[in-house]
């Protein structure tokens, strides 16, 4: 697979239609893996707030990324290892990247910095540090993350053939796509949560979604979404709460969040609503990855999702559309039209330092 094409179809997979649905990092996830490409666009329109992942995980792209070295099932490190690999393998990118905070000579003395540890494994290594030392090894974490940030900013694919349509083309997508996109905007009314150039509110909703892990294998039906959180983002004793963007680590320290968000009751049940670019490219589809086509993520919202207690949360904000066979087509041919440009090439060279 080029590697162009992989940047719009990441997903675990070995084989078969829906393959085991989840992502594969060092063990199975319980979610499937979005693409990454235009994500940067996830922004609240009313509070420039950037919530991330399906439930909103973190507030940041920065905070999102640098999450991921320690997550057990996702690269199984501490943020000592990667400490010791940056100084070992990248320091000079990470001090002409980083001139304000260049790496301490002191993370070549592996008695003084364990070469593994963190407040979730190897706990003891992390809790031996001093307050100072263990401010050097968030540091070189945080700024990885704000190198992921970056990069990240960059996988952005423009000049879709509706892009090209709404710029006045007429031509640019199909006859039946434009019967499509009045579906989307009309009776379907996909349109209430999809909407922005993202095709997404970057809000949280309750589709009604049944975690069928005869699809998903690996899924968790008991994940409760966007309020299982809110103590990682708010409070600053847990692991993560000084990462936020209200944390001394933020270049932005005054943004405020959502809503309020530290201070809402959030109810169980709620997940993101995925932007549309690329969405014929990248499935399968859903939080858990259950749904292997476009026609069983239309089907799903055509029926106007699962019964009552059947998932987490609720009522479900949808209801059956009662759309026919032709009219699902003619939706499916509007969301192919989504799928911009490839990302460019220089952005998908392998630069890593073996």
């Amino acid at each position: 697979m080029p590697e162009s094409k992989w940047l719009f179809d990441i997903r675990s997979n070995n084989g078969g239609a829906i393959p085991n649905a989840t992502a594969l990092g060092s063990n199975w996830m319980t979610r499937n893996v979005s693409s990454i490409v235009n994500t940067v666009f996830y922004v609240h329109p009313g509070s420039g707030a950037h919530w991330r992942e399906n439930d909103g995980y973190s507030d940041s792209e920065w905070f999102d990324a640098q999450s991921e070295p320690e997550g057990p099932p996702v690269q199984n490190g501490s943020r000592l290892q990667l400490a010791h690999v940056i100084f070992e393998h990248y320091r000079d990118d990470y001090n002409n990247a980083f001139p304000d905070w260049p790496l301490d000579p002191a993370l070549a003395d592996y008695t003084r910095f364990p070469a593994t540890g963190s407040p979730y494994t190897d706990s003891a290594n992390w809790n031996g540090l001093s307050t100072e030392d263990k401010e050097i090894v968030n540091r070189v974490l945080v700024n990885y993350g704000k190198a992921i940030e970056a990069y990240l900013r960059r996988l952005v694919s423009r000049n879709a053939p509706f892009d090209r349509f709404v710029a006045g083309d007429r031509d640019a997508i199909s006859h039946e796509a434009k019967k499509g996109l009045k579906l989307f905007i009309g009776k379907a009314g996909c349109i209430h949560c999809h909407n922005t150039p993202l095709f997404s509110d970057d809000d949280f909703h309750v589709i009604g979604l049944r975690i069928d892990t005869s699809l998903s294998p690996h899924a968790d039906p008991n994940e409760a979404g966007r309020s299982a959180n809110q103590a990682l983002i708010c409070d600053p004793t847990v692991a993560g709460g000084d990462f936020n963007v209200n944390g001394h680590f933020s270049d932005h320290p005054a943004i405020t969040r959502d809503g309020n968000f530290c201070r809402q009751t959030i109810p169980p049940g709620l997940w993101r609503t995925k932007g549309l670019r690329q969405v014929a490219e990248t499935g399968p589809y859903f939080r858990d990855g259950q749904a292997a086509t476009l026609d069983d993520v239309i089907e799903f919202y055509d029926r106007g999702g699962d019964p009552a207690d059947t998932f987490q949360g609720g009522p479900k904000e949808i209801r059956p559309l009662h759309l026919s066979g032709e009219e699902k087509e003619q939706l499916k041919k509007f969301l192919k039209t989504l799928t911009g440009e490839q990302v460019p090439a220089r952005f998908l060279r392998d630069l890593h330092n073996p």
